[in-house]
C-alpha cells in the first residue's frame, strides 16, 4: 500500500511542480533537456567557449531558486550538476540538500573543465565547485586590492568573475559550507 500511494504522490508532485516552471524557462531549458554530460565555461586545449554552458548561464539569468532546485534534482544531467552549482553561488541552502541526496543516490556524470575531462559523482563535483570558488575569491580579493591601478585588465577579470556568478560568495560561506560538506560526508560513510 505504501509503495503505491508514495509514487502516485511523487508523480502528481512532479507533475505539478513541472507546471510551474516558466515558459521562459521552459523553452531555455530544452536543448540542455537531453545532455549527459556538463562542460566548465571555457574548454579544449584553446580554451573556447563551451555552448552548453553558455545556455546554461542565459537560463540561470531567469531561472528562480525554486526552478534550479527542481532541475538539480530532475533534470538531464547537465542541468542537474549546473543547477546545484548556480545555488551554490545563490546561497541558496538547499545547495546541502542537493549535495546529501547526491551523496545518499550517487549518479556519476561526464565533466570537462579546460581540457581535460572528468567522470564522478555529482556530490564530488559540486564539493570541486565550492573548493574552486574559495581560489576564485581569493584571486578576486587580491584584484581589488589591485583595483586602483590603470590596468583595464583587472576590470575585466572583476567583471568576468562577476559574469561568472561568483560575487555573491564570502570565504565565511565557504567555510561554512566545507564544514557541512564534511558532516555530510561523514554522515554517510559510516
Amino acid at each position: 500500500m505504501f509503495k503505491p500511494l508514495s509514487s502516485l504522490l511523487l508523480t502528481v508532485n512532479f507533475l505539478w511542480f513541472n507546471a510551474q516552471l516558466s515558459d521562459k524557462v521552459k523553452e531555455l531549458a530544452k536543448p540542455l533537456d537531453s545532455i549527459s554530460y556538463a562542460e566548465s565555461s571555457r574548454i579544449g586545449v584553446g580554451g573556447e567557449e563551451s555552448e552548453i554552458y553558455n545556455q546554461f548561464r542565459q537560463l540561470a539569468k531567469v531561472a528562480s531558486n525554486d526552478e534550479l532546485y527542481y532541475f538539480a534534482k530532475n533534470g538531464s544531467n547537465a542541468l542537474r550538476v549546473y543547477s546545484a552549482e548556480e545555488l551554490w553561488k545563490r546561497n541558496d541552502k538547499r545547495f546541502f540538500d542537493i549535495y546529501t541526496f547526491y551523496s545518499q543516490n550517487p549518479r556519476i556524470i561526464k565533466y570537462t573543465k579546460g581540457c581535460l575531462g572528468d567522470h564522478k559523482n555529482i556530490a564530488e563535483f559540486m564539493k570541486d565547485e565550492v573548493y574552486f570558488t574559495k581560489e576564485i575569491i581569493s584571486f578576486k580579493n587580491v584584484l581589488l586590492a589591485k583595483k586602483k591601478s590603470s590596468d583595464p585588465i583587472i576590470k575585466i577579470q572583476l567583471q568576468q568573475i562577476k559574469d561568472l556568478g561568483y560575487s555573491g560568495i564570502t570565504v565565511k560561506s565557504i567555510t561554512y559550507a566545507v564544514k557541512q560538506m564534511d558532516e555530510i560526508d561523514t554522515k554517510f560513510q559510516n
